[in-house]
């Protein structure tokens, strides 16, 4: 596939999923509940289907086992999709989530 068609189909996909999903609601499922939602989001990210599962997990500062499991349930809640092989399996994600903002802001507005 040339680059450009690759970029398209990138672009596509991530308004799909932005109206589809949303923004929110797959940061929740990439973040919600980790020690490190940070790390996650920036593992989460890196998965443009040429990272392997070894790499993202020393990206998310986890085990291999870990992101393993990680990952087969981000493919399971529609997050992720594998464009490699079951044997090597390699990962992409549907859109760059943004970093997360702090709420500090909000908080000062509403104790004005």
């Amino acid at each position: 596939m040339s680059e450009k068609l690759e970029r398209q189909t990138e672009a596509i996909i991530a308004l799909l999923a932005r109206s589809a999903i949303g923004i929110d609601a797959i940061a929740k499922i990439v973040c919600g509940g980790k020690r490190n939602p940070e790390a996650y989001r920036r593992a989460y990210n890196a998965l443009e289907g040429s990272r392997g599962v070894t790499e993202v997990a020393k990206l998310a500062g986890v085990s291999q086992p870990t992101m393993s499991l990680t990952l087969q349930s981000w493919v399971e809640q529609g997050v992720v999709y594998n464009v490699g092989t079951d044997r090597k399996p390699q990962y992409h994600r549907l859109l760059h989530l943004p970093a997360v903002k702090r709420r500090k802001a909000r908080s000062e507005i509403g104790n004005d």
